[in-house]
């Protein structure tokens, strides 16, 4: 079950919203070798963080936290406006229906486990709870492919540009409808919803 963690119930997360942030570290600092200034004492936070930020957190049934994604609206900064805008042909999409898809984290533990499908889908069910009708993203090209084979309808932003690394990243945007939700069930084999819906009014 993916929970839905918000401003009003995140402290009934405090303990999987620390291994989330202590995972963050350990993929993207220690493994990747991002370079990310504001990671510190084993944890990932950065400006993006912030009250408004919804969390999808992968919980197992003793409180361990086997992946995470993070969500934010774009008519606040996030990380496309205020690190990547280079990557936009035109202006970063905006707007009351628009979110941005960043830090999806997924420990090798649990890459195999099926975590990866029911965070996408997780995205797609809270995205409509919530009214949204477009995901913005920023990707490794392989992650990108990722997407594309999930068959989510999908409109890339800009073209690849290498990053300091000469890994190739683009930004991109993705639909989000019941159709988008259908195909995307059909193709993780997962016809039931994956979102803790009781919690979800709590949440929002």
């Amino acid at each position: 079950m993916i929970e839905i963690v918000t401003r009003f119930n995140r402290q009934a997360f405090a303990s999987q919203m620390e291994q989330m942030f202590r995972q963050r570290y350990s993929v993207f600092v220690e493994q990747l070798n991002w370079d990310l200034p504001e990671a510190k004492d084993g944890l990932e936070v950065d400006e993006f963080d912030t009250d408004d930020t919804i969390y999808l957190l992968s919980i197992d049934r003793k409180g361990r936290l086997q992946g995470s994604k993070r969500l934010n609206p774009t008519m606040a900064p996030h990380l496309m406006s205020g690190k990547f805008p280079h990557l936009v042909e035109g202006e970063v999409p905006r707007g009351p229906h628009i979110w941005e898809s960043s830090r999806s984290c997924i420990p090798a533990s649990g890459r195999g486990n099926g975590v990866i499908g029911q965070l996408f889908l997780a995205m797609v069910e809270t995205s409509l709870l919530f009214g949204v009708r477009q995901i913005t993203f920023v990707a490794g090209m392989d992650f990108y492919q990722t997407i594309i084979r999930a068959g989510w309808g999908h409109v890339p932003l800009g073209y690849p540009q290498p990053d300091a690394s000469g890994e190739d990243n683009i930004a991109g945007s993705l639909i989000i409808d019941p159709i988008a939700l259908h195909n995307m069930r059909r193709k993780y084999g997962i016809m039931q919803p994956v979102v803790n819906t009781a919690a979800a009014s709590i949440a929002a």
